[in-house]
């Protein structure tokens, strides 16, 4: 019989990959814990194994003969070697497609959030003020920059949001070329054209060695003081202790945060202590259907691969 085991997750229950391995007459075990001595211990008994966050590294996975796939809850893969993984034979799937019009929709609705300044309207009135003068004066969407780090599924569902509501759009990706981006109504652009001449810059690339720390001081200073910068990706895109002096020193005008370098982030931190900063705790994936989603196409990965096919979200 086929063995897979949830290594870690995040659900109330685990009806649906109880339900669907079941069905598929796979023998299923569950671990819930991120230690590596009993990622080990599972991985040396499974054909494949699921995971959430946990860390998968070469050890884990040379301790383990038969493992013969890695399926992860989600699109971002930085916590898998996967260069050791196609050395030594093993397959690694994700779910890339689950949650683009959620994140997209959450990078817009920051941008507009930050746009029509509805966070500090709200602390003023909040408080008993009643001033439009509080904030910044903002430009019109026609008038404004929008410039996307990226320009794989999300990025480009979000820029066709932000060109249907008026929004000038560049983006950043040295694998998209400018051709196709103009078919979309989109410049392309460096790096640092996006951090000079935008007003709004979201953070869209995969983490990988390349992009840690892409947003460094250097970059955080190119930017203009009235503009503001979203982070739908990963945290440690973004250098966050140089992100934390520039928003202290207001050199930009804020940052919108869905995710952090190290999550959950600490009770006591910097960030939190920003006015100009708002943050969720990685919900922009979040919703009725991509909750669903990502559970059922994680576990199809290992389905397939149980019946002698290749995953449907193979990376390597």
């Amino acid at each position: 019989m086929f063995r897979v085991t949830l290594i870690d997750h995040e659900w109330e229950d685990l009806f649906i990959e109880e339900s669907m391995l079941s069905e598929a007459d796979i023998q299923f075990t569950v671990l819930q814990s991120r230690e590596k001595a009993e990622i080990i211990k599972a991985a040396q008994q499974s054909d494949a194994i699921i995971i959430l966050y946990a860390n998968i590294d070469r050890e884990i996975m040379e301790a383990a003969p038969n493992l013969k796939l890695i399926s992860r809850f989600g699109i971002g893969i930085n916590m898998v070697d996967v260069e050791a993984a196609t050395e030594l034979g093993i397959q690694v799937a994700n779910v890339n497609d689950y949650c683009v019009d959620e994140v997209s929709d959450h990078a817009l609705a920051s941008i507009m959030a930050a746009a029509r300044n509805l966070f500090v309207y709200y602390e003023d009135t909040n408080a008993g003020g009643w001033d439009f003068k509080k904030a910044q004066i903002p430009l019109r969407a026609s008038e404004a920059v929008v410039g996307l780090l990226g320009y794989g599924k999300i990025p480009r569902r979000l820029g066709q949001k932000l060109k249907a509501i008026g929004y000038q759009v560049q983006a950043y990706d040295p694998f998209v070329s400018a051709e196709k981006m103009e078919e979309d109504g989109v410049v392309k652009a460096t790096i640092d054209d996006i951090m000079i001449s935008s007003d709004f810059v979201s953070i869209h690339v995969p983490l990988i060695k390349a992009t840690h720390h892409l947003i460094g001081e250097r970059e955080l200073k190119m930017m203009k003081k009235s503009a503001f910068i979203i982070n739908t990706a990963r945290g440690p895109i973004i250098d966050e202790k140089a992100l934390v002096a520039a928003l202290e020193n207001e050199e930009i005008a804020g940052a919108f945060l869905d995710v952090t370098e190290e999550e959950p982030l600490p009770v006591v931190h910097p960030l939190r202590n920003l006015k100009q900063v708002v943050m969720t705790p990685h919900a922009a994936w979040y919703s009725v259907d991509a909750f669903r989603e990502i559970r059922e196409k994680a576990v199809r990965n290992v389905i397939e691969k149980s019946h002698g096919k290749n995953p449907t979200y193979l990376l390597n």
